[in-house]
């Protein structure tokens, strides 16, 4: 009898006991699940819309720390309370009061922590943010998102906030409409940069904000020599005959700061550097050569150019291309004035418009046989001019308006005089337009004769605005392709720039060619577009008419879209580009420029006005340099 009294005696106390145990974790169940009240509510109100504004996407470096802290807080907050239930239910656990009387007294207690636990909602708004940010990342890249109109928006949004927090990482503040460059922060980040390995990067790689777990795990393939092994910046590649580049982008967007920057880390490698500027404007010319001379580098702007360079064939070919193109009924003249020239260097090639006088009027001693003086003296006209007349008068005619720009004591690719020579030549200036069409023959025939010597060492040619060397009498875009196809091999690293393909050439069949001789393809805003991103390739996505998951999905077809949209390319931020080259792409953004001390002031790097002659640099600028050099 006394072990069935004591359990009929112990069975009110045992219920007691799980009801405050009952009450208590009740409570505490509700203190913990009351913080996640508010990021919740705020992660529902905004839902998938706010997830196309590029603000939201927008990530700072920091970010984790404030989520660290906001969770510690939280959660220190909340140990805090159960440590407090535990001391208030422990001595109450044999109590035997009513359980309204105890639920009551836990009410009036707990009510503070309760409402202090909502408002420590708000510390997780950040934790809900990235959240609620996860997992729209992962519907977009499940094509999960219901409306197609938004899921293109979101996708925008986000490449949108890459660009930006890339600009932010280097120093530069955007314009948050317009995509303009508003400032630079105290401690930018310039080109050229010293990146690991000895190289100089000239571009900082922009990366989506907000990866998933999916997206880290998969493979990407990343674009050879211009990316560092991490993935954040683009370099020049250290050998020269990986640099093959074409720079398509429209004006203000940042393509001239791209190609100073080019041109620093490649005379920081030591490279002599040609830049053929066809803009004309002699303010760009002289500013990059102050850039160039702030770092200890030696710059000729403008000068003569040495024309007749070269072997007999390519002095020949440079000639040829001032006469007209064959129309049927001017071959037998073109026919004519090659041949002459053929006669009269065959030992040995003209040098100058004087020898060229000269050959063509006293023949004899540089023919090789009678027959060819027979040809280069025989009569044309019943006046009696020879064919060596004729052939010089057309000549002399063609060469006239270049007479300014050409001398045999000028600079030449295989005889530059400085480490770095800048050409301004003005687009509405035809001479000028013509020679920089010969430049670019004379570039084919100094690639040919490397080739020919086993001639490996680096050099770096950059055409600017090519389209302006393309006139109704000159097309270079035959040279152009030709030029991407031979220069790795001579070791030679090409940039050409133009603001849009249709510029390449007037040929489709030529512009098709230089697109696709494996040069790389770095482009900018541009306002048309298509051309461009088809050589970024496509990507197979789903689109649906229905819910795009589960049982919903009512029809739906597989299509190729572009990798690249091409609004996104429309829309770009001023200094934003791609980079396409062997089936990888990578978004980046161009380092902005260091501005040397301005000319005349204390500390300049030349204090003289810059002229045709060549600059010295500062002795200043050249201990510098080999000291980063080593």
């Amino acid at each position: 009898m006394t072990e069935t009294q004591d359990t009929q005696v112990g069975d009110p106390v045992g219920d007691l006991v799980w009801r405050a145990l009952t009450a208590s974790v009740a409570v505490g169940a509700l203190l913990l699940a009351l913080p996640l009240v508010v990021p919740t509510i705020a992660s529902a109100m905004a839902g998938e819309t706010i997830a196309t504004r590029t603000r939201f996407w927008v990530t700072y470096r920091w970010h984790w720390l404030i989520n660290s802290i906001a969770i510690t807080l939280v959660a220190a907050l909340l140990v805090i309370e159960v440590l407090f239930l535990i001391q208030w239910a422990t001595p109450r656990i044999g109590d035997d009061r009513d359980l309204l009387i105890t639920l009551r007294e836990l009410g009036v207690v707990a009510s503070p922590w309760l409402v202090g636990n909502v408002l420590a909602g708000i510390l997780l708004l950040p934790v809900g943010w990235s959240v609620h940010r996860r997992r729209i990342a992962e519907r977009v890249r499940a094509r999960r998102i219901s409306d197609v109109i938004r899921q293109t928006r979101i996708e925008s949004a986000r490449k949108r906030a890459a660009d930006v927090t890339a600009a932010r990482r280097i120093g530069v503040r955007l314009h948050p409409t317009t995509g303009k460059i508003d400032a630079t922060g105290r401690d930018v980040l310039t080109a050229p940069h010293r990146a690991p390995g000895g190289l100089n990067a000239f571009a900082f790689v922009s990366r989506t904000t907000i990866t998933t777990v999916a997206e880290r795990f998969r493979d990407h393939r990343q674009v050879r020599d211009w990316i560092t092994s991490d993935g954040t910046l683009v370099v020049l590649p250290d050998h020269s005959s990986a640099v093959r580049a074409m720079v398509i982008a429209e004006s203000g967007s940042g393509k001239t700061v791209l190609i100073d920057s080019v041109v620093l880390c490649a005379l920081e490698y030591g490279w002599p550097v040609f830049v053929l500027d066809a803009k004309g404007d002699p303010a760009d010319a002289h500013h990059l050569a102050h850039l160039a001379a702030a770092r200890g580098a030696t710059t000729q702007v403008g000068g003569v150019w040495n024309m007749f360079n070269g072997t007999p064939d390519q002095v020949t070919a440079k000639l040829m291309r001032l006469m007209p193109p064959p129309d049927g009924a001017n071959q037998y003249y073109l026919d004519e004035i090659r041949g002459v020239l053929q006669a009269v260097q065959h030992d040995t090639a003209i040098r100058s418009v004087d020898e060229l006088k000269d050959r063509l009027t006293r023949p004899a001693q540089f023919v090789r046989d009678q027959f060819d003086l027979q040809m280069v003296n025989a009569t044309v006209d019943r006046n009696g001019t020879t064919a060596g007349a004729r052939v010089l008068q057309s000549l002399l005619v063609a060469l006239r308006p270049l007479e300014r720009l050409i001398d045999e004591t000028g600079w030449s690719y295989a005889n530059p005089g400085a480490d770095l020579t800048v050409i301004p030549l003005s687009p509405v200036d035809d001479a000028q337009a013509r020679l920089g069409d010969l430049l670019l023959l004379d570039l084919r025939g100094y690639l040919a004769a490397r080739l020919a010597a086993g001639d490996k060492s680096p050099v770096l040619v950059i055409v600017d605005e090519f389209p302006q060397l393309v006139t109704a009498i000159s097309d270079p875009g035959d040279t152009a392709g030709s030029l991407f196809e031979t220069a790795r091999s001579a070791g030679v690293g090409l940039l050409l720039a133009t603001q849009s393909p249709a510029g390449l050439s007037n040929d489709e069949v030529r512009r098709r060619r230089a697109l696709t001789s494996g040069a790389a393809l770095i482009f900018g805003r541009t306002k048309d577009p298509e051309e461009v991103v088809q050589y970024a390739g496509t990507v197979m996505q789903m689109e649906s008419s229905g819910a795009a998951t589960g049982d919903e999905l009512r029809s739906a077809r597989a299509q190729h879209t572009f990798v690249i949209p091409p609004q996104d390319v429309r829309e770009a931020a001023d200094g934003a580009f791609w980079l396409v080259q062997g089936g990888a792409i990578a978004a980046f953004r161009a380092l902005p420029l260091s501005t040397p001390p301005t000319p005349g002031v204390s500390g300049a790097a030349d204090p003289d006005p810059i002229s045709d002659e060549l600059i010295e640099p500062k002795e200043e600028a050249v201990e510098m340099r080999e000291r980063a050099g080593s």
